[in-house]
């Protein structure tokens, strides 16, 4: 009888990307966020876009960062620096 060792399952890589928090109380802070789902600490501050007051869209009370393409690097900057 023969044994056989089981192979480890590979699993793909968990790609997280390091960006900059621009403007605000964390003004130059770098932050690791996972793509698919923000740290718990960030997931209510990150928007991709501005309220929309037509649609009863208001501003939180925490601060709101808007994720921004441009620059060096991916970065996040705060909504009210705009």
């Amino acid at each position: 009888m023969s044994t056989t060792t089981p192979t480890p399952t590979l699993q793909p890589p968990n790609p997280v990307l390091d960006v900059e928090l621009c403007g605000g109380r964390w003004d130059g802070h770098r932050k690791r966020v996972r793509p698919g789902a923000p740290p718990p600490s960030l997931r209510m501050v990150l928007r991709a876009e501005l309220p929309d007051p037509a649609r009863g869209e208001q501003w939180p009370t925490t601060s709101v960062y808007r994720f921004d393409p441009d620059g060096p690097r991916p970065r996040y900057r705060h909504s009210h620096d705009e």
